[in-house]
């Protein structure tokens, strides 16, 4: 589908591991999994930018290609790999010949290249991830050109070199031209579209067919007879997979230990406990997601958060490892930089590491702030931190009800930033709530509609100074993450815009980075900078543990155990 189908999907997927076998079996059962992290936004993904809305219309939709545990490629809709020229312009995608929406009319080259040119390029849309699909020639951003080669094959031309594009081309899913061409133009229409908020449409590209979606309660799908990759195993396995949503981790975790639902993502704190109980199997495998500390630099933040000295000083009185060890049990290391150190870009040389020692420090925080103008020394060498009238200082900290880890994690802040005499207010907002009023920004005044960036001068509906959250990312394509840090990104919801980021973002997926030596120093330097700025804290990369019912067969624990997760089956 898109890039945070690939990266973020794999943090909030994790529940969904799966089996290799590749036997033929009789199907049964019903598998449910359990999350108490929020309900999707839509079903219609064209529209969406959370991770379950993905989740929830990937499991009727498969994407070109995906990767297993060791990252190597594996083709779903796609006959074969994406194939790139010489020059590394073009790039020719061709599917197979057996896909077939819901009406029996089959999927051909013509629906890709209308989704990508008529509705993912459209300007009436405000698709978030544009930015993948454009390029910057002679100081104009420019989409690149897809064109139909014949009835499974079409290409995709670019102007200049993007090494690293092809991730994007493999993470492509189509809509159908005789259905979407209805609605063109019209982005309400669009977005009430039935056949689009129901998945009528996706006939036999996923292993399940949509039933059922209550809002807040559970999404259901049944097996589909017709996928295309059953045709020789008979997948997928279950009758039934359900997504049911529980109000907090315990309720979730105690359905599992009950035997109430297949599956669920195990809080760090209950992983021993699991791992004593003889029907549940836990398997504890790294991740490619990160927990963040975002400040809000926009006008309806505090203003101080303007200014990389604050920043940086509230990103020295927060220890990263005391927030391991207490909130995550020692299932998580600190993070540094949007790129996890199982990355073949990682750079560690010259990265600042706010929270952990030597710049985990409180009274140099408190110093920092002091030369910033927002605090004063008294009369007995002490420093005493407020805003530029001299008033304490409250700032309003975010996250999504529901999230155990997340919510303590809003607790320790709350208490390390006491210490140098910040008071911090703490909400905790249901999801929807949290990506309607507090991430979606518009210009006051202006005729936008809510988006996700909306650049200079947008502001979200909600105010809100600090907000903890997790995003992925891909380690084998971090280039990707540049929707979150540079000024056009379509998340960069909390207002960084830094031109310095936004050209090494640009080289990166440029000629010049081809050569991977020339690639990995882009990155060392990105990392540096963006560690110099902390328009985020960093937190931690979490490893993830994951419960099942000792009847799920074929496990493989990996960083992508749900690439084959049609394959899974109860003993």
């Amino acid at each position: 589908m898109i890039k945070l189908k690939i990266f973020i999907f794999l943090l909030m997927a994790l529940v969904l591991l799966t089996s290799s076998c590749r036997v033929a079996r009789e199907a049964g059962g019903d598998y449910i999994s359990g999350t108490s992290a929020g309900d999707a936004e839509t079903l219609n993904w064209i529209l969406a930018a959370d991770a379950a809305s993905f989740s929830y219309s990937g499991h009727t939709l498969d994407s070109l290609v995906t990767y297993d545990n060791e990252w190597r490629i594996q083709l779903r809709l796609a006959a074969r790999d994406v194939e790139v020229s010489g020059d590394g312009l073009v790039y020719s995608v061709t599917i197979r010949d057996d896909l077939k929406w819901s009406d029996g009319s089959k999927v051909t080259a013509e629906d890709y290249v209308y989704t990508l040119k008529n509705l993912m390029f459209s300007d009436w849309l405000n698709y978030p991830y544009q930015s993948d699909w454009q390029e910057e020639i002679a100081d104009e951003i420019v989409f690149v050109t897809p064109e139909v080669v014949s009835e499974v094959t079409f290409t995709l031309t670019r102007r200049t070199v993007d090494p690293e594009f092809i991730y994007t081309v493999r993470g492509l899913t189509p809509y159908p031209k005789y259905i979407a061409t209805k609605y063109e133009g019209d982005a309400e229409a669009f977005t009430q579209a039935p056949e689009f908020n129901n998945l009528s449409y996706t006939g036999n590209l996923g292993p399940y067919r949509f039933v059922e979606w209550l809002r807040n309660d559970k999404f259901v799908v049944a097996r589909n007879p017709e996928y295309y990759l059953g045709k020789n195993t008979g997948a997928p396995y279950f009758e039934k997979y359900t997504i049911k949503i529980f109000g907090t981790p315990a309720i979730v975790h105690a359905a599992l230990e009950a035997g109430d639902i297949t599956a669920t993502n195990i809080d760090p704190d209950k992983v021993g406990k699991f791992k004593g109980m003889e029907q549940i199997n836990i398997h504890t495998v790294p991740s490619s997601g990160y927990m963040l500390l975002a400040y809000n630099l926009r006008d309806n933040g505090w203003e101080g958060l303007k200014h990389k000295e604050v920043r940086q000083a509230l990103s020295t009185a927060i220890d990263k490892e005391l927030m391991i060890e207490q909130v995550l049990y020692g299932f998580g290391e600190p993070a540094f930089s949007f790129i996890p150190n199982t990355s073949p870009w990682y750079a560690d040389k010259g990265i600042a590491k706010y929270g952990v020692a030597p710049l985990l420090d409180k009274e140099k925080a408190k110093e920092l702030l002091l030369e910033a103008g927002y605090a004063t020394r008294k009369t007995d060498g002490s420093i005493e931190v407020g805003d530029k009238e001299g008033k304490p200082l409250k700032l309003t900290l975010i996250t999504n009800a529901g999230n155990d880890v997340r919510e303590s994690v809003g607790y320790l802040i709350q208490q390390e930033l006491a210490v140098i005499g910040i008071e911090v207010e703490l909400k905790f907002v249901p999801w929807a709530t949290e990506l309607g009023k507090y991430l979606r920004n518009k210009v006051p005044g202006s005729d936008q509609e809510a988006a996700f960036n909306n650049g200079a001068g947008a502001v979200s509906e909600e105010p809100w100074d600090l907000l903890v959250i997790g995003f992925g990312t891909n380690p084998l394509a971090p280039s990707g993450t540049d929707v979150f840090y540079t000024t056009k990104g379509g998340l960069n919801f909390w207002g960084f815009f830094n031109p310095r980021v936004d050209d090494l973002f640009k080289r990166v997926k440029s000629a010049e980075a081809l050569d991977e030596e020339v690639r990995k120093e882009l990155y060392a330097e990105l990392s540096r900078l963006i560690a110099e700025e902390q328009p985020v804290n960093f937190l931690a990369f979490q490893l993830a543990n994951a419960g099942f019912q000792k009847s799920v067969q074929g496990i493989e624990p990996g960083i992508n155990m749900g690439y084959n997760y049609h394959l899974w089956y109860f003993e």
